[in-house]
């Protein structure tokens, strides 16, 4: 997709990090964005922020794990500018770490696998049957993770971004074959200046961890996030790559080109059919 000028996106989880990254990139080349959050106080002021630089964007409220709230979001970007040409299925969070995989909670796999599986396949199934409809070019990026290419100890967030992965990459061959005009990317980042690590200030009630009242837990999720905030990618540098990526129809991206080693070691463990190595450390 060459021409960003007047088309229009939706990016999910776009109040803040990477989707507010994306939403920059994608306004600054003339795109009307539809701005998709479930943080209102965020959104509303980040829509705020870009309406006052002449950016045409805006914000609606969406639980990405509810497919109805995604439908009503689907209904209002169209009401409101059109066709949408750009789908970025990008809001994610964190769960599940810290804990081997078979004690991991049913909250924790819900939380993680409805928002970062679930949210992606929701904006598949409420978007892109229209953008085929309208039969002008487009793209949909879907957010994994470089633990969504790498191997390592179990967690829900790592499950449910090879799942990103492999959905994103069966959404690539399935536009092929209907023959239209809409590529596609998987986003696969290392470590990014965001809020995710902080990202159960955002589950609901329903789907509470246990554990959030440890403090020792909550002093290692504190030390995590002002580390992302210290070492991590701008989110705008990523949005940029992201965007660069649309107008060049390139697939996969990883931020960081350091990470691609511990892509290249869980392949060649397939290859040669041993056991799984364990990743080098990623950025």
């Amino acid at each position: 997709m060459q021409v960003f000028q007047g088309k229009v996106a939706v990016v999910t989880g776009a109040a803040s990090g990477i989707g507010l990254g994306m939403t920059e990139a994608l306004a600054s080349r003339g795109m009307k964005v539809v701005m998709a959050d479930v943080e209102e106080a965020a959104l509303m002021k980040e829509a705020e922020r870009l309406t006052r630089a002449n950016f045409e964007v805006d914000p609606q409220l969406a639980d990405v794990s509810s497919y109805a709230s995604v439908e009503r979001l689907a209904a209002a970007a169209t009401a409101r500018f059109g066709k949408v040409h750009v789908l970025c299925n990008n809001a994610g969070v964190s769960g599940g770490g810290g804990k081997p995989i078979w004690a991991q909670s049913q909250a924790d796999w819900d939380w993680v696998m409805g928002v970062n599986f679930w949210g992606v396949l929701n904006g598949v199934r409420a978007f892109v049957p229209g953008m085929i409809a309208h039969g002008e070019e487009g793209h949909v990026v879907n957010t994994s993770s470089i633990l969504g290419l790498v191997t390592g100890a179990g967690s829900a967030y790592g499950v449910s971004k090879h799942a990103v992965t492999r959905l994103t990459e069966g959404l690539y061959f399935d536009l092929k074959a209907a023959n239209a005009k809409i590529g596609a990317t998987v986003l696969c980042p290392g470590m990014i200046a965001t809020n995710i690590i902080t990202s159960a200030r955002n589950r609901p009630e329903t789907l509470k961890d246990e554990s959030e009242g440890d403090a020792a837990r909550n002093q290692i999720i504190a030390a995590m996030d002002a580390r992302f905030k210290a070492e991590g990618m701008a989110p705008r540098e990523v949005g940029e790559k992201v965007a660069e990526a649309i107008a060049s129809d390139q697939f996969y991206i990883l931020t960081h080109a350091d990470n691609m080693e511990g892509v290249k070691r869980r392949f060649e463990d397939i290859h040669n059919l041993r056991s799984p190595s364990a990743p080098p450390p990623l950025i």
